[in-house]
C-alpha cells in the first residue's frame, strides 16, 4: 500500500465518526489526526475484569484508569490517578483513598465513591448481577477485600481481612480499572455473561484518555479505532484518532513502521531491532522486562494426565535445552531456569535446579529411568500454545517445535494444537491439556504477582491463571508469609527460599527464558512513552509541531 492509499484509507475510515463527550464530529481526519498502531496481537476482550491477556490489557489501558497509576521511569512506584491521595494504617489493612473530583465516564457518569465501589463489587464477585464469565485477577488480588465503604462522595475506604502490604499496587492493576456504574447497571439486564462481556467490549465506559465512540469501531479484534475523550480530566489528547492494526508477521511490522506507513509497532522481531534502531525517522525503546515464558505442565490428579506424576515432570524437565531457544531472540533473551524474572527481588541468582544441572545426555538418561520408574516410557501428550506471537515468546510454533523433538528423545510424542488466546485461557482454567507453552508478565514490580497467579489460587483451588494446576496448602500458607514481611531482606529470603523448594519437590513448570521487549515508533510522533511496567501510553502524544 502506498502512503497515499494509506492516508486515504483513514480518511475514509474516519469520517462520521464523533468524539465523546459533546465534542464536535470528525469531517475528514488529515493525517495528523491519526495515529496507527501496528500489533502483532489481536484484542478480544476489553472488559478490565474479564481477561488476563497481555494484549487485551494494552488496549484497555487506554480506555480504563485505576485509583493509582505507574510511575513513568522504573523501579516501580505507583502515584495518583483517580485517587489524589490515600493513606495506610500500620497494620496494612486500612486504605483510605481520597478521590479525584470532576471526572466523567465516557458515558456522561460522575465519577465518585459509589461508582469504585460499584466496579470493585463486580470485579470481584462472579455472582455479581453484571459479572463476566470469569475474574481472573479476583482471588489472587481482590479477595482479600473485606469491605468497602464510601463515608462521603469521594472517601472510599478498603478494609481488608489480613496484612497486604502490595494492595496500592493491586488497585493500580488494569484489572482494578474503574467502570461506570450506568454501563454496570446496563449490564445487569443482560442475562448471559458472555454477553455481558461482549456489550462492555463494544461500549467502554471508563475515564480513560481514548475509547471506542461507535459499536462499529470495533470491527473486529484485528481492526479497533479509538476517539480521544473530549471530557478527558488530564486534558483532551491531541491525537483525535487511533486506530489499531493486527499484522502477524513481525517483518510486515517492521517494513511498514520504516516506510511510515504506520506509527507504532509492537514486539518487532529481535532480529529486525538493528535495521530500526538505524534508521534515523524510527525510535526503537527497548528494555528488560519483566516476564517469563515456560511449560507448564498438569498436577491435577483427577485429570488423569501423566504429568500429575512428578517423576513424569522432572523427566520432562531434564530433557529440556533451553540454549536453541534462546537464540531464536537474536541476543536479546537469557535462558531461564525458576519463575522470577532477573529484574524481580526474590530472584535466587546463581541457582539451578537439579533437574538443569550435568551434562545434557546424562540428563536425558536419568529422565528415560524416571519415565521407566514412573511406568510411562513410551506417552503421547497434548501441547497447547498461542496461535499469535506474545511478548515473553515471539515465535511460538518453532519454540513448542523444539520441545516436540527434545521430548521425542525421551519417548515422549507431543501433538501441537495452537489456541486463539482467548481459547488458550478457557483451555488453561479447566485444565484441559497435559502441557502448556504459555508466559506471564509482571504489571506491579512484585513477586507475589508471579507467585500467587501461577502456581497458587484462592478458596483451596488454583485460580484462573494457574497453568500446572497446582495448589498446595502449604506452598500457599509460604506465599501468603512472604507477601506480608515487611522486612525487605527476610521477604527477599524468603522468595529465593520458595524458589528452592518448589522446583526440587514439585517441578510444577519449566521456565524457560525471559524476553527483553521493544517497541517502535515515528519520531515524529512526541510525548508517547512505555511506563514502569512496559504498558505504552498514548494520552500525550502529538505530532510535532502540532
Amino acid at each position: 500500500m502506498t502512503r497515499l492509499m494509506w492516508l486515504c484509507a483513514l480518511t475514509l475510515a474516519a469520517i462520521a465518526v464523533s468524539a465523546c463527550g459533546g465534542g464536535k464530529e470528525i469531517e475528514k481526519a488529515e493525517a495528523n489526526e491519526v495515529l496507527t498502531v501496528l500489533r502483532g496481537d489481536k484484542s478480544e476482550i476489553l472488559d478490565p475484569h474479564a481477561t488476563n491477556s497481555g494484549g487485551d490489557a494494552n488496549l484497555i489501558q487506554q480506555m480504563y484508569e485505576g485509583l493509582v497509576r505507574p510511575s513513568e521511569k522504573p523501579p516501580v512506584t505507583w502515584e495518583p490517578c483517580l485517587a489524589e491521595s490515600w493513606q495506610v494504617d500500620a497494620e496494612f489493612k486500612t486504605y483510605t483513598f481520597k478521590l479525584r473530583q470532576g471526572v466523567k465516564f465516557h458515558d456522561g457518569a460522575d465519577f465518585n465513591a459509589a461508582a469504585v465501589k460499584r466496579s470493585f463489587d463486580r470485579g470481584r464477585n462472579l455472582d455479581d448481577p453484571a459479572a463476566p464469565p470469569k475474574l481472573p485477577y479476583a482471588e489472587e488480588y481482590f479477595a482479600d477485600i473485606k469491605s468497602i465503604e464510601t463515608s462521603d462522595d469521594y472517601t472510599v475506604v478498603f478494609k481488608l481481612r489480613d496484612t497486604n502490604p502490595k494492595f496500592i499496587a493491586n488497585t493500580g492493576l488494569f484489572a482494578a480499572g474503574i467502570i461506570s456504574p450506568t454501563a454496570i447497571k446496563h449490564m445487569e439486564g443482560i442475562k448471559q455473561a458472555a454477553e455481558r462481556q461482549g456489550w462492555l467490549t463494544r461500549h467502554p465506559a471508563g475515564t480513560g484518555p481514548y475509547t471506542i465512540a461507535k459499536e462499529s469501531d470495533y470491527q473486529d479484534s484485528a481492526t479497533i479505532t479509538m476517539t480521544a475523550f473530549e471530557g478527558y480530566w488530564d486534558g483532551k489528547p491531541a491525537i483525535p484518532l487511533v486506530v489499531f492494526k493486527w499484522a502477524q508477521d513481525a517483518k510486515s511490522r517492521r517494513e511498514q513502521v520504516i516506510a511510515g506507513e504506520v506509527q507504532l509497532i509492537d514486539s518487532p522481531s529481535p532480529a529486525d531491532w538493528k535495521d530500526l534502531e538505524a534508521d534515523e525517522n524510527v525510535h526503537l525503546h527497548s528494555w528488560k522486562a519483566e516476564n517469563l515464558c515456560y511449560l507448564g505442565m498438569n498436577t491435577d490428579t483427577a485429570k488423569g494426565f501423566p504429568t500429575a506424576d512428578v517423576r513424569v515432570r522432572k523427566a520432562i524437565a531434564m530433557a529440556i535445552n533451553r540454549e536453541p531457544m534462546v537464540a531464536l531472540y537474536d541476543g536479546t533473551a537469557v535462558s531461564h531456569h525458576v519463575l522470577l524474572p532477573p529484574v524481580t527481588m526474590g530472584f535466587p541468582e546463581g541457582y539451578l535446579p537439579s533437574t538443569d544441572k550435568g551434562a545434557r545426555e546424562e540428563r536425558l538418561k536419568q529422565a528415560r529411568q524416571l519415565l521407566k520408574d514412573a511406568g510411562s516410557e513410551t506417552l503421547n501428550l497434548k501441547l497447547l500454545l498461542p496461535a499469535v506471537p506474545r511478548p515473553y515468546l515471539g515465535k511460538p510454533p518453532q519454540v513448542a517445535d523444539m520441545i516436540r523433538q527434545q521430548l521425542e528423545e525421551i519417548g515422549i510424542v507431543v501433538q501441537l494444537e495452537p489456541m486463539p488466546m482467548k481459547e488458550l485461557g478457557d483451555a488453561i482454567s479447566k485444565g484441559s491439556a497435559p502441557l502448556v507453552l504459555i508466559g506471564w508478565m509482571g504489571e506491579t514490580g512484585e513477586p507475589d504477582d508471579f507467585w500467587r497467579p501461577l502456581l497458587s489460587g484462592g478458596g483451596g483451588r488454583p485460580g484462573d491463571s494457574n497453568v500446572p494446576r497446582f495448589y498446595r496448602q502449604d506452598v500457599a500458607d509460604r506465599i501468603d508469609v512472604a507477601l506480608k514481611e515487611r522486612d525487605p531482606a527476610k521477604r527477599r529470603s524468603l522468595y529465593e527460599a520458595l524458589e528452592k523448594s518448589v522446583h526440587e519437590e514439585h517441578r510444577p513448570m519449566v521456565p524457560l527464558l525471559s524476553a527483553m521487549q521493544a517497541l517502535a515508533w515515528r519520531t515524529n510522533v512526541e510525548g508517547l512513552f512505555v511506563d514502569s511496567t512496559g504498558t505504552y501510553r498514548l494520552a500525550k502524544a502529538r505530532y510535532k509541531g502540532q
